[in-house]
Formats: structure tokens, sequence, C-alpha cells
């Protein structure tokens, strides 16, 4: 237990009393957690196993409804055989459509380098030559006017340098 005068190392003010402890863990909390979650986490595959097992015994029911009523079963066959048309229909006409789509943006893409080779790399072209003269002209005004003026200047430099070092009293 700590004394009433030390200080509370986190905070730096004084400590006033007992410091409260947490309670002591028990076995019975720990399993009812433990069940809870256990239980929690096997719903949806005891649900999904008992929706299964139902499906599987409704269409074993149908099929022997099905096996004892034999003009009942052809009329659904037949019912079945035209779904199944149906469906072939409007799966050729989605590939149909998918086609027609994928040709039209094969063509649209053509257009596209068409127009990067035709307008852009021109106009990149003419960028890469202007910026070409830019640099040989700022290398040239670099070489006949700056780099003199700077010679001429660190020449002055030089000469008040060594002018100071003779006119400078020694003390």
């Amino acid at each position: 237990m700590p004394d009433n005068n030390q200080l509370d190392s986190q905070v730096g003010t004084p400590l006033t009393g007992d410091v409260p402890t947490l309670p002591e863990p028990t076995q019975e909390g720990y399993g009812a957690e433990a069940s809870t979650e256990l239980s929690a986490s096997r719903t949806p595959a005891i649900i999904a196993g008992v929706v299964a097992v139902v499906t599987l015994v409704v269409l074993i029911l149908i099929g022997v409804w099905l096996f004892n009523h034999p003009a009942a079963a052809a009329v659904l066959r037949d019912i079945f055989i035209i779904l199944l048309g149906i469906q072939s229909i409007i799966i050729g006409l989605l590939l149909l459509v998918l086609v027609v789509a994928t040709i039209y943006v094969a063509l649209k893409m053509y257009d596209l380098t068409q127009f990067v080779q035709d307008e852009l790399r021109p106009m990149l072209q003419r960028a890469d030559d202007t910026l070409r003269t830019v640099q040989s002209r700022t290398a040239f005004v670099s070489d006949a006017a700056v780099k003199p003026v700077i010679e001429v200047m660190s020449y002055a430099a030089w000469m008040r340098a060594i002018l100071r070092s003779f006119t400078r009293p020694r003390g």
C-alpha cells in the first residue's frame, strides 16, 4: 500500500488513499464467455447444414413424386426445355452485344493511338525543340555575359583582398 505522501509517477499528483485493484477473475466468467463465443461462431455453420439437409430432402421428395406421376414429369420436362431454349437465346444475344462492344472499344483505342501519333507527337516534338533552344541560349548567355562578369568581379575581390592585407594596420 502506498503512502499518502507519495506522488503518482504518471501525473505527479499526491496519491490520496488506497489504489483500487481489479477483481480477481473467476472460472465461471471465463467459461460463460467462451461458450457464448463458441456457439456464436458455430451458428452460421449449423444453419447452413440444416438448410442443406432440408433442401436435399425436398429434392428427393420431388423426385419420388415425379417418378410416381409420369404425366406431370413430362409436362415439367417440356417447361424446362422451353426455359432452356429461352435462356440460350438470351445468352446468344448477350454474347453478340459483348462482341459488338469489344469491337467498338477496339476501334476507339485505334482512334486514340492515331490521335496520339498525329496530334500529340508533333506537339511534344515542338516542345522538345523549344526546350533545347532555351537550354542552348541559356548556355550561350552564361558563357558570353555572366561568366566574364563573374571573372571580373572575382579579380576585383582578389585585388581588394590584397590591398586590404597591405593597408590593414597591424595590431
